[in-house]
């Protein structure tokens, strides 16, 4: 009996070893298939650069900077981390989980990215030098709307009992802190339409709808006072999977985009660093990842649309990516449109408006890129 107490104990005492050096040979052999594999400089299914391999300094070491930077190259570099990220999702959907990789899970199968909290510092210097600019510029028509997200606007489809931060307010608090600008809020009107498809329930943007029924707002505050209502509408996918779903691994449903054309006899022509286009839609954007890419092709540090309208305006955008399906409803109103993407360029503002004529001004952000910002102070300044 105790010949076989003593076998038995030794059959798992070796089940045990071998287990555990064929773990420590797969993690061996998977720190190698990491080591060996290039590293990747930027994340089609995230829409986003991907952290690189940091450089070594002393004040990285003693700030902790260094460390952090590798922890985000080591997370970022993971072999097969797509996939790693859809089987996490899986299994915590199994536990109830109404939040992955910083996502909400919501009904409807929306998924959505919580109102961030200002950066405050940030913010004042942004708003301040909006206030400045506004100052030396009373003779244009300026404009602003920071537009609110869909966990503002679609509240009722956010998990129970979800944190979030009053976004409303924070439209509010901006609206009333700049001066010299006509503050356009177009959270109402979203909201008058949020059981309609007015926000991609797998990407932070909204679609042309959404666009198209925040511009019926807009309109009049942008001084267009007979704003076209026809427009020819082509669906040009059904495939369109965002940068939330990739964020959350979750991959239940896809996105239509819609283009809207407005039913007029005016052309018009886009120029990006000195290539001249006949459209606004970049359909080879369709057969890539980022399917949004579609209007814009995506963006750019400056985009200059010229079109036939003859009315003696010409429009100065500051935007971030929502201003790139909103322009289509602005083509038949001005002669010129020119767009700045204050996270690309590099120059001033002042220049641009003194050498192109312009007469209007549109500072057009979604909320949670506005309340974080800290570039297109640098841009405003003179």
């Amino acid at each position: 009996m105790e010949q076989q107490k003593k076998r038995s104990r030794r059959t798992v005492t070796e089940q045990g070893a071998f287990l555990a050096i064929f773990l420590l040979l797969c993690l061996l052999a998977f720190a190698l298939v990491n080591a060996l594999a290039r590293d990747r400089e930027y994340s089609p299914a995230e829409n986003r650069k991907l952290a690189q391999l940091p450089k070594f300094s002393l004040s990285a070491l003693t700030d902790g900077s260094y460390f952090a930077a590798w922890e985000d190259y080591l997370a970022d570099q993971f072999v097969g981390r797509d996939t790693w990220i859809t089987l996490n999702l899986q299994a915590s959907r199994l536990l109830g989980a109404k939040e992955a990789g910083g996502v909400y899970l919501c009904a409807d199968d929306y998924l959505m990215e919580p109102p961030a909290a200002p950066d405050e510092e940030a913010l004042k210097r942004n708003l301040d030098a909006i206030n400045a600019f506004a100052a030396r510029h009373e003779n244009l028509q300026l404009c602003m709307s920071v537009v609110p997200n869909a966990a503002c606007v679609m509240a009722e489809k956010l998990p129970a009992n979800a944190p979030v931060r009053d976004q409303r307010q924070d439209i509010q608090d901006i609206a009333a802190r700049v001066q010299g600008v006509s503050f356009l809020n177009v959270t109402d009107a979203l909201a008058q339409h949020a059981d309609e498809a007015i926000y991609y329930r797998t990407d932070h943007h909204w679609t042309s709808l959404g666009a198209y029924y925040a511009f019926s707002d807009m309109a009049a505050g942008l001084g267009i006072e007979q704003p076209s209502e026809e427009y020819d509408v082509y669906p040009v996918t059904d495939s369109f999977e965002g940068t939330l779903a990739s964020k959350s691994g979750c991959h239940a449903v896809t996105d239509v985009i819609e283009l809207y054309v407005p039913k007029t006899d005016i052309e018009y022509y886009v120029t990006v660093d000195g290539e001249r286009t006949a459209t606004m839609y970049d359909r080879e954007k369709l057969e890539e990842k980022d399917q949004y890419a579609v209007f814009l092709g995506g963006n750019d540090a400056r985009v200059d649309i010229t079109t036939t309208a003859e009315t003696g305006r010409t429009l100065l955008i500051f935007k971030d990516s929502y201003a790139n399906c909103f322009l289509q409803f602005l083509l038949p109103y001005y002669d010129r449109i020119i767009l700045l993407d204050a996270r690309y360029y590099y120059g001033d503002a002042d220049s641009v408006i003194s050498r192109e004529g312009v007469t209007d001004v549109l500072f057009l952000y979604n909320a949670n890129t506005f309340l974080t910002d800290r570039v297109l102070a640098d841009v405003l300044a003179p």
